[in-house]
């Protein structure tokens, strides 16, 4: 089991050694009609947030702005290292009014707030 941890870990460093670099500013944001649309446990590439999953630690999930969809290379599972956070997978666009930013998605119940400028994340 220890061997194949430390190959999936290795794979993970060689992603992250070749990825493309840019700063964002990162928020969070949570699943509900206030902060999304009238269905707001259905993210824009049609996957459903499971709400126990996502406060058990389970989904770590986020939404990138539209003009950073240019970097991703077509055909390929679209995940983010976030400096400081770790990685998550890119299931959600924001709206057109946001730009260079990237939102996590944080349960309802959650209180904590994520506001930073200048976050450096890595395209895997």
């Amino acid at each position: 089991m220890k061997k194949y941890l430390l190959m999936a870990f290795a794979i993970l460093l060689v992603n992250i050694a070749n990825a493309t670099v840019t700063h964002v500013t990162l928020t969070c944001y949570q699943p509900v009609k206030a902060q999304c649309n009238s269905q707001p446990l259905i993210t824009a590439d049609g996957s459903k947030i499971n709400l126990h999953h996502l406060q058990k630690g389970h989904i770590r999930w986020c939404a990138i702005s539209r003009d950073l969809l240019w970097l991703f290379p077509k055909n390929k599972p679209k995940r983010i290292y976030i400096e400081g956070f770790g990685v998550y997978q890119v299931r959600d666009i924001m709206n057109r009014r946001f730009a260079h930013r990237v939102d996590i998605l944080i349960h309802p119940r959650d209180s904590k707030r994520v506001k930073l400028d200048k976050v450096k994340i890595k395209i895997l």
